[in-house]
C-alpha cells in the first residue's frame, strides 16, 4: 500500500512539473521585465508618471480582459488558453524589442510616440497575461482541499516567487549595462514557458487521490468565519500589492536619485523575493495559520511600517530590512487569500479570477496614484499616499473582525 501511495505521488509530480515549470519562467519573464522598466523607460526620455502610467496601464490591460475572460471565456480549456497568452505576450515582448531598439539606436531620446507606445504594449501584455495566471492556477489546485489544497498551493507560490529572487537580479545587472538585454531575456523566458506548457496536458495537475487522506474535503467550515477571513485577505493583498507597485516603479526611480545603482536595486527586489518565497513556502507547509484573523492586521501594521522606513531611512541596510518586512507580509497576504478563496469553494476559476482582480486594482491604484503624485506634488507622496491606504486597511479589517455580518453564500 506504501508503495502504491509513492508511485502515485512519484506519477503525480511527473506530470505536474510542466505547470511549475511554466509559472517559474512565466514569473522570471515578468520580475525581470517590470524590475528593469522603470530605468528603460527613464533611459529612453520617459518621466516619473510614464514609469507608473506605463505599470497601471498593464494592470488595467489585465483587469479589463480579466473581466471578459470572467464572464464570457470561463469555458475555456486551460491548457488552450495559457498556451494562447504565453504566445501572445512572446509577441508583445518582441514588440517592445524593437521599440526600445529604435529609441537607442535612432537616438529618438524622449519621443512620446515610442514612449506611449511601449505603454500601449504593456496594456496588451496585461491583456493576453488574463489568460495565464487564472487558469494556470485553477488548473493546478483542480480537486484539491483541506491539506492536500494547502500544500498544493504552498509549492505552487514557492515556485513561481523564487523566480521573484532570480529575476530582480538578472534584470538589475543586465540594464545598468543595456536597455535592451532585459526585455530580450524576458521573451526568452516566455518562449520557454510556451515550450512547457506544450509538453502538459489536461491532467497534468495530477488528481486529489495522490494526496491521500490529507486531501479530504475539509467540509466543517464555519461559513460566516471563511468569508470575514476572505475579505480581511482581500484588504491585505489589496494593499500589499499597493505598497509594492509604488516600491516597485517610484522607489526605483528615488533609490538611483540618492547615487545606488540599478544593480543594487536588483538585490532589494531579491531580498523582497528571498523572505516572500519563504514565507509562502512556510503558509504552503503549516496550518498554524488558518482562521486566525488577528493575523491579518498584523501585514497592515508590517507594510506600514517598511514604508516609514524607506521615508525616513538613507542607508542601505534600512532599505533591506523594509524589503525584508514587504517581503513578509506580502507572501503572507497572498497566500491567505489564495487559500481562503480556494476554500470549500465549488466554482474555483472564480475565485481565482477574483484574486487576480484585487492584485490588478492594487497595483492599478498604486502604481497610476504614485507615478501622478510623484509628478505633480514631489517625490515622497506616493509613500504618504500608501500609509494612509494601509491605515484605512486596517480599520477596515478591524471593523469585519467587531461586526461579521450575517451568513453568506458559501462561494461569495
Amino acid at each position: 500500500m506504501i508503495k502504491a501511495f509513492s508511485k502515485s505521488v512519484r506519477q503525480a509530480l511527473a506530470e505536474v512539473w510542466p505547470l511549475y515549470g511554466a509559472a517559474f519562467a512565466m514569473a522570471t519573464a515578468l520580475s525581470v521585465l517590470w524590475t528593469t522598466f522603470p530605468f528603460i523607460l527613464r533611459n529612453i526620455g520617459g518621466s516619473k508618471d510614464h514609469v507608473g502610467y506605463a505599470l497601471a496601464a498593464n494592470m488595467i490591460g489585465y483587469l479589463l480582459f480579466l473581466l471578459v475572460a470572467a464572464a464570457k471565456l470561463g469555458h475555456l480549456n486551460p491548457r488552450h488558453a495559457t498556451r494562447g497568452a504565453s504566445a501572445a505576450m512572446f509577441v508583445v515582448a518582441s514588440a517592445m524589442l524593437v521599440l526600445v531598439y529604435i529609441a537607442v539606436a535612432n537616438e529618438r531620446h524622449g519621443s512620446p510616440i515610442l514612449i506611449w507606445t511601449l505603454i500601449a504594449a504593456s496594456t496588451l501584455a496585461g491583456g493576453a497575461m488574463s489568460l495565464y495566471w487564472p487558469y494556470l492556477m485553477s488548473w493546478v489546485s483542480a480537486d484539491y482541499e483541506g491539506a492536500g489544497l494547502n500544500r498544493r498551493l504552498g509549492t505552487y507560490n514557492g515556485i513561481w516567487s523564487s523566480a521573484a529572487i532570480l529575476g530582480p537580479v538578472i534584470g538589475g545587472a543586465l540594464v545598468e549595462k543595456s536597455s535592451l538585454s532585459p526585455i530580450g531575456v524576458s521573451a526568452g523566458s516566455l518562449a520557454i514557458c510556451f515550450m512547457l506548457l506544450l509538453l502538459a496536458h489536461d491532467k497534468s495537475a495530477g488528481t486529489a487521490t495522490s494526496s491521500g487522506s490529507d486531501n479530504a474535503n475539509e467540509a466543517d467550515y464555519d461559513g460566516i468565519l471563511l468569508l470575514r477571513m476572505k475579505w480581511m485577505a482581500r484588504i491585505s493583498l489589496f494593499c500589499s500589492w499597493l505598497w509594492f507597485s509604488v516600491a516597485r516603479t517610484q522607489f526605483a526611480l528615488l533609490f538611483t536619485d540618492r547615487g545606488f545603482g540599478e544593480a543594487k536595486f536588483g538585490v532589494l527586489l531579491a531580498t523582497f523575493g528571498i523572505f516572500n518565497f519563504l514565507t509562502m513556502t512556510v503558509a504552503g507547509r503549516a496550518r498554524f495559520w488558518h482562521f486566525k484573523p488577528v493575523l491579518l492586521p498584523a501585514v497592515q501594521v508590517a507594510l506600514a511600517v517598511s514604508v516609514l522606513l524607506l521615508i525616513l531611512g538613507g542607508t542601505l541596510w534600512v532599505f533591506e530590512v523594509s524589503f525584508v518586512l514587504m517581503g513578509c507580509a506580502f507572501g503572507f497576504a497572498y497566500s491567505s487569500h489564495l487559500y481562503y478563496g480556494a476554500c470549500g469553494s465549488r466554482k474555483r476559476s472564480r475565485q481565482m479570477s477574483i484574486h487576480e482582480v484585487t492584485i490588478s486594482l492594487g497595483v492599478i491604484v498604486g502604481s497610476g496614484t504614485g507615478g501622478y503624485l510623484a509628478k505633480h506634488l514631489g517625490v515622497y507622496h506616493p509613500y504618504w499616499f500608501a500609509v494612509i491606504v494601509l491605515t484605512l486597511g486596517f480599520f477596515a479589517q478591524t471593523a469585519i473582525c467587531i461586526f461579521p455580518g450575517r451568513k453568506p453564500d458559501s462561494e461569495r
